[in-house]
């Protein structure tokens, strides 16, 4: 646990983390509600007889309606997979920052599995509805419905998996540099 919020801590002291933490987040966050509100938000535009000022108006109220377009479990687990999402990006780059020199005189391998992991990690919401098209493809998609809280575990699983790459990468980032 001292590990964890030694990485933690980390990220918090050094102001590029922190950036890049809260940069991370938000785009997570406005990439989620574009893909929910984005396309209706750009049909407000096609509406002639209302100004050009109250047609942005209401595109940016449609497009921040989060009252609408998520149940409370739903946006709990929408901010929480953000929130997560921008934490790992951020304890990548600062892992990345400080054994940039190591990863690269230790190997290819261990450099190309650092990129992988930095390329896999993302919000639980992204990935879910990665799975929904994955599953929909083969015509599965009935089958969230059967579950008992019609494909809101799937989230939840997400948010599991998030907090095992943040504890992995925490650790990671508060561990000695010594090999």
């Amino acid at each position: 646990m001292k590990r964890i919020v030694d990485g933690l801590l980390i990220i918090l002291s050094r102001k590029d983390s922190r950036l890049v933490c809260i940069l991370a987040t938000t785009a997570f966050f406005l990439l989620l509600l574009v893909i929910q509100n984005g396309s209706t938000a750009l049909q407000v535009f096609s509406f002639d007889v209302i100004s050009l000022e109250k047609r942005f108006y209401l595109a940016f109220a449609i497009l921040f309606n989060m009252a609408d377009t998520f149940s409370i479990s739903a946006l709990i687990v929408s901010i929480l997979g953000s929130l997560l999402g921008g934490i790992n990006i951020s304890l990548a780059y600062t892992y990345i920052k400080m054994r940039g020199e190591i990863l690269i005189r230790s190997g290819l391998y261990s450099g190309f599995g650092l990129v992988a992991a930095f390329i896999g990690i993302g919000c639980a919401a992204c990935g879910t509805a990665l799975l929904s098209v994955l599953v929909s493809f083969f015509g599965l998609s009935t089958m969230l419905h059967l579950l008992p809280y019609e494909g809101q575990e799937i989230g939840y699983i997400g948010i599991i998996f998030l907090c095992i790459a943040t504890y992995s990468l925490a650790t990671r980032v508060s561990e000695p540099a010594t090999c």
